[in-house]
């Protein structure tokens, strides 16, 4: 009696079609079998919702791991199809079958011959123009998915928290305070695992780490998806979002021992890798007391020089408090020339504004000339063209997003020293990356601060 496994799969887009289903495929295989008497079923193998491009499905793989262990004389399935609609994945799998000594049939099409060199050459077409099919199905749900996108139309039933689903658009309901919660505790804390713990304790939404990362880095919080810059009514305002991305970007763990203030923001000025912090440790012998005294202090150092991978010269050590006590003597003067270039930037913006205006008149002057007949249609378009361009270009000057500049001033009040001394360490390290993006150490010891 030969051993036969039953082979049945559908695809999402072939479930509702006229004997694909699976139920389908299992009454036509079972028919057969008892048809036969020389063939006993030793396992059924389903792939439901599975595309036959693939060929990572998981019955597949634990029939191929039944094959390979000399279970299998027979692979059935009813149409070739639905064995495979890749002809790459369908010879390779076919050559692994011969070596196994291994047959099958396709039982709805009983003209394919696999024991004659015509018989594999006709298969082969036939797949080749199987994948085909599959192809130009697959580009047309694209095309139609794209151009829903692009429509402002929703593709799926899945729905970002905070929004919800109204004649096929999103639009904005009731949990999106609940979005801008999230987002504003991870700008506080910088830490994953706190707004994690967030979302569970205070706000009773019991996500994981990856859930939450996956949140805080979706464009259609900002009205974004794919190529529509305009998809959805944002929750998020765009600063905020990019703000999250840069923190998210830096991938710092909290080290369970050891706070390192400044850890993901010190970059090397030689190779311009990021620093990692360790600890350095000493000890001597106290003859007073005659105890051995063991001290230890936080540092930095270039992560391409230690371990001695020796992938950048710069070995020096840079001791946190070394670095805190430079960067709080200048972080202030920084922090003034960093808002006054911003402040010089909107004043700028304000008169390209002013200058906008003009040239809408302009155009809408040069409209009424064209219809009153003091300038003819060429006139109009060359004239028109050129006033579009140079208005285009100032939007597209315009286009930065304002920055909230309060944290920064925050760092300029008098009392601000003293308040950030009484701060617990962890709290001291919200403080820089709150407001810094990078700081640049060259090995003299100078430090130069990029701002968020």
């Amino acid at each position: 009696m030969k051993k036969a496994a039953l082979y049945m799969r559908v695809s999402t887009d072939q479930q509702a079609k006229h004997g694909d289903s699976l139920r389908e495929q299992q009454d036509t295989l079972n028919d057969y079998v008892k048809s036969q008497n020389d063939i006993t079923v030793f396992s059924e193998y389903i792939d439901d919702g599975i595309s036959g491009q693939k060929l990572e499905r998981d019955e597949f793989t634990r029939l191929m791991n039944d094959v390979i262990a000399g279970n299998i004389d027979i692979i059935l399935f009813t149409k070739l199809d639905r064995w495979f609609r890749n002809l790459r994945h369908y010879l390779n799998t076919q050559e692994i079958l011969e070596k196994n000594n291994v047959s099958w049939n396709a039982v709805s099409q009983q003209y394919y011959d696999t024991s004659t060199a015509y018989g594999r050459t006709f298969i082969a077409q036939v797949m080749s123009f199987a994948e085909l099919e599959a192809q130009i199905d697959s580009e047309r749900i694209k095309a139609v998915a794209a151009n829903k996108i692009r429509q402002g139309e929703v593709v799926s039933g899945k729905v970002p928290l905070g929004y919800s689903i109204e004649n096929k658009r999103l639009v904005i309901n009731d949990q999106a305070e609940i979005v801008k919660a999230v987002f504003s505790h991870y700008l506080t804390y910088n830490s994953m695992r706190e707004t994690v713990r967030y979302m569970d304790n205070e706000l009773g939404i019991q996500r994981d780490y990856q859930s939450v990362k996956n949140m805080l880095t979706n464009k259609k919080y900002i009205g974004e998806h794919r190529d529509n810059k305009e998809y959805c009514p944002p929750i998020i305002t765009r600063s905020d979002f990019e703000r999250v991305q840069e923190l998210l970007k830096k991938n710092v763990k909290r080290n369970t021992k050891r706070t390192y203030l400044f850890s993901g923001l010190i970059k090397c000025s030689e190779c311009g890798k990021s620093f990692s912090g360790q600890s350095t440790y000493q000890q001597y012998y106290r003859k007073s007391d005659n105890l051995v005294v063991r001290s230890s202090k936080k540092c930095y150092r270039c992560s391409q020089h230690r371990n001695n991978s020796q992938r950048c010269s710069n070995k020096k050590i840079y001791f946190e408090d070394k670095l805190e006590a430079q960067l709080l003597e200048t972080v202030q003067e920084s922090v003034k020339s960093y808002i006054a270039s911003f402040e010089n930037s909107n004043k700028r913006i304000s008169k390209k504004n002013d200058y906008a205006k003009k040239i809408e008149n302009k155009i809408e002057r040069l409209k009424k000339a064209y219809l009153n007949e003091v300038i003819d249609l060429e006139e109009y378009k060359t004239d028109r063209a050129t006033l579009v361009s140079e208005l285009e270009k100032i939007e597209l000057e315009n286009s930065e997003q304002p920055k909230d500049l309060s944290v920064y001033k925050k760092i300029l009040s008098n009392d601000f020293i003293n308040q950030y001394s009484s701060l617990l360490e962890s709290d001291k390290k919200i403080v820089w990356r709150s407001i810094i993006r990078s700081i640049t150490v060259d090995i003299d010891g100078n430090i130069d601060i990029i701002f968020l």
